[in-house]
């Protein structure tokens, strides 16, 4: 499943118009590239929730998801939080008896899902959490493992745990465990009134360390720091090729002679009167040459 119904909030004004999976990253929509990265783990069907400007989601997810991938829609009249999405997503995809992986559609990692698929099943974790170091772990949510990969405390509970524990943070990629459906709330944080109480009633949850970069792309700084690492090849994603040079000319956009672009991103179908620097030119956007 990949998570495409948030409201984006942080992305503003952005995502008044465009909602977030749908957003460019380059060529092509935000969220297929999580699901780039699904297909190459082989995953061949794929649910993608949705509720803010749905419609929009739709287009993006048909004409940028990877070939031979088949899409569950899951609409979200009212939204009903990360457990409770994801319980009915997973509901529409259908039974299966093989694992699940879980990302968002909001960030730009090639998490390594064979290695978290292999620890999951080594431990016979219920669920599995791919986390990695930041140190800000404790100020946005501590993930608190284990040296065998077992996650002991989530968010500070319990707090009587003895053992030494690595903090980590969660990167939004799950593994999960067919059964696992069924004891997902209806509605609600997955966190919070899932793998916590999960966690409280002894089940395994596992926690794989993934060092590979990692993104959120929730506000617009982070947003155009991403393209100027894509552009000057800072972060690299497999396959995709820096486009050479320092701007990237989505298709149909245009340029009026005399006007000089440096480590600049043009959307599709964008016209461009005013020379820029560091900065995302998108349709009906002026450039502030004061």
């Amino acid at each position: 499943m990949v998570f495409a119904a948030g409201l984006g909030t942080r992305l503003r004004p952005l995502t008044d118009v465009l909602p977030k999976p749908a957003i460019p990253l380059l060529s092509r929509s935000l969220a297929s590239y999580a699901l780039e990265r699904l297909v190459a783990a082989g995953v061949r069907r794929c649910a993608v929730n949705t509720h803010h400007l749905a419609p929009a989601v739709e287009r993006a997810i048909a004409a940028d998801a990877p070939p031979g991938l088949e899409i569950v829609t899951s609409h979200e009249p009212e939204l009903l939080g990360t457990g409770g999405g994801l319980r009915r997503a997973l509901e529409r995809v259908g039974p299966t008896d093989e694992p699940i992986l879980v990302m968002n559609g909001d960030i730009l990692f090639w998490p390594d899902l064979e290695g978290a698929l292999a620890h999951h099943r080594a431990i016979g974790a219920l669920a599995t959490m791919v986390l990695r170091r930041d140190p800000r772990a404790h100020r946005f949510g501590a993930i608190e493992a284990d040296a065998t990969g077992r996650v002991r405390r989530i968010l500070g509970e319990p707090a009587d745990v003895r053992a030494s524990l690595a903090t980590r943070m969660f990167t939004g990629v799950h593994v999960l465990s067919p059964e696992v459906v069924a004891a997902l709330p209806e509605r609600g944080c997955v966190i919070r009134l899932g793998y916590q109480r999960w966690l409280a009633q002894g089940r395994v949850i596992g926690g794989f360390d993934d060092p590979a970069p990692w993104r959120d792309l929730g506000t617009p700084a982070e947003y155009l720091r991403a393209h100027l690492d894509l552009l000057d090849g800072t972060f690299a994603w497999p396959g995709l090729t820096p486009p050479g040079g320092d701007v990237f000319l989505g298709a149909g956009a245009r340029v009026d002679p005399g006007v000089t672009l440096a480590r600049a991103v043009v959307w599709p179908e964008t016209h461009v009167t005013e020379s820029a620097h560091d900065a995302i030119l998108a349709p009906h956007a002026r450039v502030d040459v004061r």
